[in-house]
C-alpha cells in the first residue's frame, strides 16, 4: 500500500518539458533586453540600425491617455509623422554617399558692349609753316630803255650838217631851198641822236616774296640774279640767298 505523502510530493512536482519551456522563455526575455538595454555588442550594421529604429518609433510614439477614448483616425494622423521621421536616419544611412557634384560654374552676367563715346577734342587751326617775310623767289627780269632829253646842241649840229649838204644840191633859188630843208632835216636827225646818246637802260627785277606779295627792285646795271633764283631783302636791296 503506497504512502500518501509520497503520492502528493509526486503530484507537486513539474513536468520537464513544462520547465524546459518556462526556462527558454525566461532566458529568451533576459537576451531580448539586454540586447535592447545595450548589454551584447552589436552583431552588425542592420541589427544597429534596426534596434536605433525602434528605439526612435518608441520614443516618438505619443503618450496616450488611457482614460480618453482613442480614436482610430486621429491616432494613425500622429503614428505617420513619426514613422517617416525614423525611416528618414535608417534611409540616409542604407543610401551610399554619393559624390558631390562640381558646383555648377557662375554663370557670368553678359552686358551689351556699348560703344565708347570718342573723345572730343577742339579742332585747332593748323599751324602755318614759319616763312621769311624778307624772302623770295626772283620772277622776272626786265630791260627798261629810257631816252634822254635834247640840249638843242645836237639839233644845232644837224642843221648845220643839213644846211651844208642840201647846198650843195640845186643852184639858185634851188640850192637854197634844199639848204633849207638840209638844214631842217639835220637839226631833227641831231635832236634824235642826241636823245639816244643820251638815253639810259635800267633793270627791273619783279620778286615774288614768300608772304604771298610781289615787289619790284630797279638796277641801272645788268642784276647779278637770275630767273628762278632764291634772294632776301636786306637793307632796301637784293642779295642772293
Amino acid at each position: 500500500m503506497d504512502n500518501p505523502s509520497t503520492q502528493t510530493t509526486q503530484k507537486s512536482r513539474l513536468h520537464p518539458l513544462a520547465a524546459t519551456a518556462a526556462g527558454a522563455v525566461i532566458i529568451g526575455a533576459l537576451a531580448a533586453t539586454a540586447a535592447v538595454t545595450g548589454v551584447f555588442p552589436k552583431a552588425g550594421g542592420t541589427n544597429a540600425q534596426t534596434d536605433q529604429t525602434q528605439a526612435a518609433q518608441i520614443a516618438s510614439q505619443p503618450v496616450v491617455d488611457s482614460a480618453s477614448p482613442a480614436n482610430p483616425a486621429t491616432y494613425a494622423q500622429q503614428q505617420q509623422p513619426a514613422q517617416q521621421s525614423a525611416q528618414q536616419p535608417v534611409q540616409q544611412q542604407a543610401e551610399p554617399q554619393q559624390a558631390p557634384r562640381a558646383p555648377a560654374a557662375a554663370q557670368q552676367p553678359q552686358y551689351a558692349q556699348q560703344p565708347q563715346a570718342q573723345p572730343q577734342y577742339a579742332q585747332q587751326a593748323p599751324a602755318q609753316p614759319a616763312y621769311c617775310q624778307s624772302c623770295g623767289t626772283v620772277e622776272a627780269i626786265s630791260a627798261v630803255k629810257t631816252e634822254g632829253h635834247g640840249t638843242g646842241i645836237g639839233a644845232v649840229g644837224g642843221a648845220v650838217a643839213g644846211g651844208v649838204v642840201g647846198n650843195q644840191f640845186g643852184a639858185g633859188n634851188g640850192r637854197t631851198a634844199m639848204t633849207l630843208l638840209g638844214a631842217l632835216g639835220g637839226g631833227l636827225a641831231g635832236n634824235s641822236v642826241e636823245k639816244h646818246l643820251r638815253s639810259t637802260t635800267s633793270y627791273s627785277v619783279r620778286v615774288h616774296m614768300e608772304n604771298g606779295k610781289t615787289r619790284y627792285f630797279t638796277y641801272h646795271e645788268a642784276p647779278p640774279f637770275q630767273q628762278g633764283q632764291r634772294v632776301r631783302v636786306e637793307n632796301g636791296t637784293l642779295v642772293a640767298g
